[in-house]
C-alpha cells in the first residue's frame, strides 16, 4: 500500500547514511524498559511466556531495522506489522507501552500533511482501545500514559526530523545550484575577457594579412612586408596578453593583480604610489576591477609620458572606488575598444566610469558595495 502525498511520492530513508550506528540505533536503548515488568515480576511468567517476550521484541527491533532503511512511501507495511507484535504481546506484559513510541517516530517522519495526523490519531485510538480490552482496569494510567507521552514524544521527533531533512536538501540543492551558476559565470567571464582581449587584435590582423595579400598582387612588395611585419607584431603582443590573462587568473585577485600592473609601471621608470583600502569584493566585481586596472596600466604604458601614478582602492559613499592617475601629457581622449569594453563592464554592475586629461590622465571607476 502507498500513500501518495500532495504532487509526489515521499521517498527519503528515516537513516541517516554515513553516519555512525549510533546515530540511527543509539536511542532503542531506551527500548530496555520493555522489560521492566518481566524483570519486576519474572516469577509470574512461564518459561514459554518469557521466550515469546523476547522472541516479540527480537523481531520488533528487525522491523524498525528494516523500516529504518526502507523508503518511506513503503513503510507502512513494517509498521502495521510492529503495531500487531505491540497488540499481541500486550496480553503478556504492559511494556508493550514503550515500544508504541518507536511507532509514532516512524508516523511523524514518513508522513506529511493530513495522513500524518490520521495516522497519529488511529495510533491513539489503538493505544486507548488495547488499554481498555487488555489491560487491567487498574493498571489503565500506568499503560496508557507512558504510550501516549511517548508516542506524542517520538511523533514530535519524527516531524522535526523529516523538516530538518526536508532543509537540509533544499540547502545542498541550492549550494550545487550556486556552484553551477558560478562555473557558467567563470566561463563567460574567461570567455569575455579573451574576447575583449583578442578581438581587436585578431580583426586587425585579418585586415592586415587581407592588405598584404593585395599589395602582393599588385607587385607592392615593400608595403606587403611592412603589413605582414605588423601582422607578425600584432600577433605577439596578442599572445602577450593572453599570457598576462591566463597568470592573473592565477593570482590572488584585485591586491595581486594591483601590485602586477605597480611593479610594470615600476619597470618602466613610474613612480608608483598605491593605497588600498577596501573590504572584501565579490568575484564578479573584482573581475571587472582587474580588468579596469590591467587597461588603465596598459594605456599609461603605451600612449603617456607620466613619471608619476596614483593608484587608490577605497570604499566611499557605498561604492568600490578604483583611480588611476599620473602626471602624464595626453592628447585627446580616442573611446577605443579598450575604454569603451570597461565602460561597458562596469555599467553592466551598476558603476559608472569617469576619465579625464586635464592636469594629466585621471581615470576614475566605482562600483556600487
Amino acid at each position: 500500500m502507498r500513500f501518495r502525498f500532495g504532487k509526489s511520492t515521499h521517498t527519503m530513508q528515516l537513516a541517516r547514511h554515513g553516519r555512525h550506528l549510533f546515530a540511527n540505533y543509539g536511542h532503542l536503548f531506551f527500548s530496555v524498559f520493555y522489560f521492566f515488568p518481566l524483570f519486576r515480576s519474572f516469577d509470574s511468567y512461564t518459561q514459554t511466556e518469557v521466550s515469546i517476550q523476547v522472541l516479540a521484541y527480537l523481531g520488533f527491533v528487525y522491523l524498525y531495522h528494516k523500516a529504518l532503511n526502507c523508503p518511506a512511501k513503503d513503510v507502512l507495511r513494517l509498521i502495521a506489522w510492529m503495531a500487531i507484535i505491540c497488540i499481541f504481546v500486550t496480553t503478556l506484559t504492559p511494556g508493550t507501552s514503550t515500544l508504541f513510541g518507536y511507532i509514532g517516530y516512524f508516523l511523524g517522519f514518513c508522513f506529511i500533511g493530513p495522513a500524518r495526523w490520521l495516522m497519529l490519531l488511529i495510533q491513539m485510538i489503538m493505544i486507548a482501545v488495547i488499554t481498555v480490552l487488555l489491560i487491567d482496569p487498574h493498571s489503565w494510567p500506568y499503560f496508557i500514559g507512558p504510550a501516549v507521552v511517548i508516542s506524542l514524544g517520538l511523533f514530535s521527533f519524527g516531524v522535526v526530523e523529516y523538516k530538518d531533512r526536508i532543509h537540509s536538501n533544499e540547502t545542498r540543492k541550492n549550494k550545487e545550484q550556486i556552484q553551477q551558476l558560478a562555473k557558467i559565470a567563470e566561463r563567460e567571464r574567461i570567455a569575455r575577457d579573451l574576447h575583449d582581449l583578442l578581438g581587436h587584435s585578431l580583426s586587425s590582423i585579418s585586415l592586415k594579412s587581407e592588405l598584404a595579400g593585395k599589395f602582393m598582387a599588385a607587385g607592392m612588395l615593400d608595403k606587403a612586408e611592412n603589413e605582414t611585419k605588423e601582422v607578425a607584431m600584432l600577433a605577439r603582443t596578442a599572445l602577450s596578453e593572453v599570457r598576462e590573462a591566463v597568470s592573473g587568473m592565477k593570482q590572488l585577485g584585485l591586491t595581486a593583480q594591483l601590485e602586477v600592473m605597480a611593479s610594470r609601471l615600476q619597470d618602466k621608470g613610474v613612480e608608483v604610489h598605491k593605497v588600498v583600502e577596501c573590504g572584501p569584493v565579490t568575484a564578479e566585481k573584482e573581475s571587472c576591477l582587474c580588468f579596469v586596472a590591467k587597461e588603465a596600466i596598459t594605456n599609461v604604458m603605451k600612449h603617456s609620458s607620466a613619471k608619476h601614478m596614483h593608484i587608490t582602492l577605497r570604499e566611499e559613499h557605498n561604492c568600490h572606488t578604483l583611480t588611476f592617475q599620473d602626471d602624464g601629457e595626453v592628447g585627446d581622449v580616442v573611446w577605443g575598444n579598450g575604454l569603451l569594453g570597461i565602460k561597458s563592464r562596469v555599467e553592466e554592475l551598476g558603476g559608472s566610469m569617469k576619465w579625464s586629461t586635464k592636469h594629466g590622465c585621471k581615470l576614475v571607476a566605482q562600483l556600487p558595495i
